[in-house]
């Protein structure tokens, strides 16, 4: 396997196997039905480290929101963009190719302004785009 880049925006391709409903912290709760979802996050630095944390559950203290969705739920794949790519926008691009926000406006976007970084993608799993730099399929642990 490629090394993982230093920096960069990612995504978490997440299946959902049965409907359920999710406490998220101050978010409240979320109704999140079967099917993939994609959570959109970014590191400056230390990308293999903020992927390994995401794809391993043992003793991890709930800090983002996806940590919440991540003890009901495992990364199936993880697709790497550069950074330049800017999280939001590539939510963004996500949603304008089919992939919807409905219910989950604002999960994972406390930081910034956009609807949120966490999308639908629907029940069956996507393609990754064409113009990510690296595709890690079932990641046990991304370092």
């Amino acid at each position: 396997m490629e090394s993982i880049p230093d920096s960069g925006v990612y995504v978490l391709v997440i299946p959902v196997r049965k409907a359920c409903t999710l406490s998220a912290g101050a978010l409240g709760r979320l109704e999140l039905r079967e099917g993939y979802y994609a959570y959109v996050g970014r590191a400056g630095r230390g990308l293999g480290a903020r992927l390994a944390r995401h794809t391993c559950r043992a003793g991890k203290r709930l800090h983002w929101h996806v940590d919440y969705l991540l003890e009901r739920a495992c990364v199936e794949e993880i697709w790497v963009f550069p950074l330049r790519a800017g999280e939001c926008v590539l939510a963004a691009r996500l949603e304008r190719e089919g992939a919807r926000r409905e219910g989950l406006r604002s999960f994972g976007s406390s930081d910034c302004r956009c609807a949120g970084h966490l999308l639908y993608l629907g029940s069956v799993k996507p393609l990754p785009p064409g113009d990510s730099v690296m595709v890690i399929t079932r990641p046990e642990r991304a370092t």
